[in-house]
């Protein structure tokens, strides 16, 4: 009697355990419809239910087809701009990351998908990212790129790379002040803008608080990017598109809205 009853609370519970994730989906499904139509704004980037549709649906556009089984990616990356990565939180990220990684990895399970490795969600910033996206990958572990935010060649396609950098200086025109700062290749970009999070800080009106960033491939070329600012980033005159970026060397004349800079490029080096 006991035993029965212990598999009649077990049954029971299990059976709650997929209502309850039935009807989670059903919200994500609804909830996803209502937002598509404005895009993903705001805290839609940080909703589970939204995140869950979408993974989900990536996971379902990347299938690949072996013999008589569907693979699924196994690795899936959220990328967010830089301002939607720190207003989120720390606590935020390992929350989604987290119930995204038990989410996806019942939805594959489910639906007897193959997989070539673990389940695992990484939530990251990038410099050149537009406000969200997700990337999916095949594979034992997360693809180390040098660095997470490089140019899509800065890996090459066998072994690590060496590392470089360089010492930027952004000389503000209309008052001669120098800013500076150290771009490495393996680490986070030198971002630039009104925040004080920034490591090229300029307190004016017409600069955004994230408005632009220097990123140093492991080829040697440094890269400026525009993330999304409201008043513009412009190299020798010429605007970038709004996400845009490219190369830039040493006595390139950058403006950021209103305020023009010059910028000196030193010490550029490779490490092993």
């Amino acid at each position: 009697m006991a035993e029965r009853d212990t598999k009649s609370a077990d049954l029971s519970s299990r059976l709650e355990f997929f209502v309850r994730r039935l009807f989670e989906r059903i919200g994500a499904a609804i909830d996803f419809a209502l937002r598509r139509g404005s895009g993903l704004e705001g805290g839609a980037r940080a909703d589970l239910a939204t995140l869950t549709h979408l993974i989900e649906q990536a996971v379902e556009d990347n299938l690949k087809r072996e013999d008589s089984r569907f693979v699924a990616p196994n690795l899936i990356e959220l990328r967010y701009d830089y301002e939607t990565y720190t207003q989120m939180g720390a606590p935020r990220r390992e929350f989604l990351r987290s119930e995204l990684n038990t989410s996806i990895y019942e939805y594959i399970y489910n639906r007897r998908y193959a997989t070539l490795g673990e389940v695992q969600v990484k939530i990251a910033y990038d410099a050149f990212t537009r406000g969200f996206e997700i990337r999916t990958g095949f594979g034992e572990a997360m693809p180390a790129v040098i660095p997470q935010n490089a140019p899509e060649d800065a890996l090459a396609a066998s072994g690590a790379q060496e590392s470089r950098s360089c010492n930027v200086v952004l000389r503000v025109e209309s008052v001669r002040r120098d800013l500076r700062a150290r771009v490495e290749s393996d680490s986070e970009p030198a971002g630039i803008g009104r925040n004080n999070a920034n490591a090229l800080i300029i307190d004016d009106s017409t600069v955004s608080n994230f408005h632009a960033a220097l990123t140093l491939s492991s080829d040697g070329d440094l890269f400026l990017a525009d993330r999304g600012s409201s008043n513009g980033t412009y190299v020798n005159g010429v605007a970038l598109e709004t996400g845009g970026r490219c190369i830039v060397r040493d006595g390139d004349r950058l403006r950021f809205g209103d305020v023009e800079t010059t910028l000196k490029v030193a010490d550029q080096y490779r490490e092993r």
